[in-house]
């Protein structure tokens, strides 16, 4: 039986396997120093470009039974980057940080220091405790980073070594939950991802090839939290830049290995305009889930804000003001993603200009210009066949761009390339099309606090603010309550339960925005597979005998493909 894995690190193993392969295949036509390159730019991918995960809480809390149980030791090795009793670094298949520190306020300021710092580098912060709960020094520490310090949207608590307590785990789960409830009151465990679990009868599980121990220790469900997050927040973007250095290199290897200067200035060129492709949609790609994340924040922030007011004095807060609320975040929220999608396209636009005002793009359209200008015929040459092929590679990728099409014109006898783009004349390429689409769903006529969810929780808002929390008779009933410990254990309660509505309205947005404005990915990646089908056709034509050109098509086809999945 398959077991569930890590997404991350699942795509940045197939890119290593890309890796060893596109080094397998430089060994076998001596390109070692290519090898060497390669090796040190990967080497320069600083920490800050991979997906971190910092694992911190209490010291018995198992946090390198959950790393060791997560990576699964048997299958996937880990390098462990920092050997020291601090905060350790283990650099999981090239793509994934994971650092493990033996927790904070330790007899060493050099530690404290140390796994403060990872700390807020962390893309994921897992906090970890054991089946014990919070204690008074977990607890302030934990509130400290959700709540004073703001991490609480990046952090995830499991709660581990659930075995060694018997009964039903879903009772146990609940229990656990009300306990862990009144510990952060005025707060709740509904603000955070959150997983029970026990990390070493998962690792035994695997070991002894067990599945009753694995579905007891419920690590899966954890996995697919965590996957979930991951993607959710827009982290595996980060994944893309080893992508673009093997890229880079097989692009340009494949340059080197061509014979003429026309051939390897056409490969050079759509090399130019994969990389901008490559680059824009990974910027598009963090500016858009970073933007989700601020406009949203308004509506979390008011639900904390009020909440505050539950047992103290009523709140007036209608339907009326919620929907107010909600309707003035994503009207922001509205204009500045298209802005960001908007600034985005012309950004693409003024790079693939540049690139076709280069020498380069000169070259080769005067190179290309004489064939291109000839009628087809039955017994042209081989070189002209190659010269129409490239040339209706760029002009057909530069069209799906930015909608227009590459011109020759003749002065004085010689071929050379009229090429113009203004982003105001930019109406007819797909990638426009989708922005306008994309804008379109997002523009002022974009409700989505009108799907059925989302309507469905303002409507829970407005009920929970009306007759419980508006008016002074819950107010009034909890002073008569004679039970000093149960009036505040109500209150707090009720403002979980009022903050909670907030939230999930939030929660409820995000998912639709980040629906809406994926469409502009499936455009970049029709653009890529126009890139990619273009270059192996071309490639076909002038290397049907070349292996190591064949080899390097399939291997650029699977890095493209890890790329679609990424994004």
């Amino acid at each position: 039986m398959e077991r569930e894995r890590f997404i991350a690190t699942e795509y940045a193993q197939k890119i290593n396997s890309c890796k060893d392969r596109l080094f397998k295949v430089y060994a076998n036509y001596g390109y070692e120093e290519e090898v060497q390159d390669i090796k040190k730019q990967l080497s320069k991918i600083s920490e800050e470009q991979m997906i971190r995960v910092v694992f911190i809480g209490q010291y018995t809390a198992g946090k390198s039974s959950i790393i060791s149980a997560l990576t699964g030791n048997a299958t996937i090795k880990i390098d462990s980057d920092i050997a020291t009793d601090m905060a350790s670094d283990y650099n999981w298949s090239g793509g994934v940080v994971l650092t493990d520190t033996p927790g904070l306020y330790t007899e060493n300021p050099d530690h404290d220091r140390r796994t403060i710092e990872m700390i807020r580098q962390s893309d994921l912060l897992v906090y970890c405790i054991t089946s014990d709960l919070f204690n008074q020094y977990t607890k302030a520490d934990f509130e400290k980073w959700a709540f004073e310090i703001n991490y609480s949207g990046k952090m995830f608590l499991v709660v581990n070594k659930m075995s060694k307590e018997s009964g039903d785990y879903s009772i146990l789960m609940e229990n656990y939950s009300k306990t862990i409830n009144r510990s952060l009151s005025p707060h709740s465990i509904s603000e955070f991802p959150c997983a029970f679990v026990d990390a070493k009868d998962y690792r035994d599980g695997i070991n002894d090839n067990n599945a009753e121990l694995i579905a007891f220790s419920h690590f899966e469900e954890f996995i697919t939290q965590l996957n979930n997050f991951i993607a959710q927040k827009g982290q595996l973007g980060k994944l893309d830049t080893p992508i673009q250095i093997l890229k880079s290199s097989i692009d340009k290897v494949s340059e080197q290995s061509m014979d003429s200067e026309q051939d390897r200035a056409y490969v050079l060129l759509l090399s130019r305009i994969e990389k901008k492709v490559d680059q824009r949609r990974g910027q598009v790609n963090a500016d858009i889930h970073n933007c989700i994340r601020r406009g949203l924040r308004p509506i979390i922030d008011k639900g904390y804000e009020l909440s505050r007011s539950i047992g103290v004095e009523s709140i007036d807060f209608t339907e009326e003001d919620f929907n107010e609320l909600v309707e003035s975040a994503c009207e922001d929220l509205n204009r500045n993603l298209s802005d960001i999608i908007d600034s985005n396209l012309k950004a693409l636009n003024d790079d693939i200009s540049k690139i076709m005002d280069s020498e380069t793009a000169a070259f080769f359209f005067n190179s290309v210009g004489g064939a291109v200008s000839e009628k087809k015929h039955l017994f042209e040459s081989k070189r002209a066949r190659v010269s129409r092929a490239q040339f209706e590679a760029i002009s057909s990728v530069i069209s799906q761009i930015t909608g227009e099409t590459v011109k020759l014109a003749t002065k004085g006898g010689s071929a050379s390339a009229g090429f113009l783009i203004k982003a105001s004349e930019v109406s007819g390429s797909q990638l426009h099309n989708a922005v306008k689409f994309i804008g379109g769903k997002i523009g002022y006529k974009f409700h989505p606090w009108e799907a059925v969810n989302i309507a469905k929780n303002i409507g829970n808002v407005a009920k929970f603010a009306g007759p419980v929390i508006s008016v002074f008779s819950f107010l009034f009933d909890v002073k008569e309550t004679i039970d000093e410990a149960e009036q505040n254990e109500r209150i707090a309660r009720e403002q979980v339960k009022y903050r909670q509505s907030f939230v999930d309205v939030a929660n409820d947005l995000e998912k639709q925005y980040i629906e809406h404005t994926n469409g502009i990915f499936a455009v970049y990646k029709s653009i890529t597979d126009e890139i990619a089908g273009n270059r192996t056709k071309v490639q076909q034509m002038l290397a049907d005998h070349n292996s190591m050109a064949k080899e390097l098509v399939t291997l650029k086809s699977d890095l493209i493909s890890i790329q679609t999945a990424i994004f």
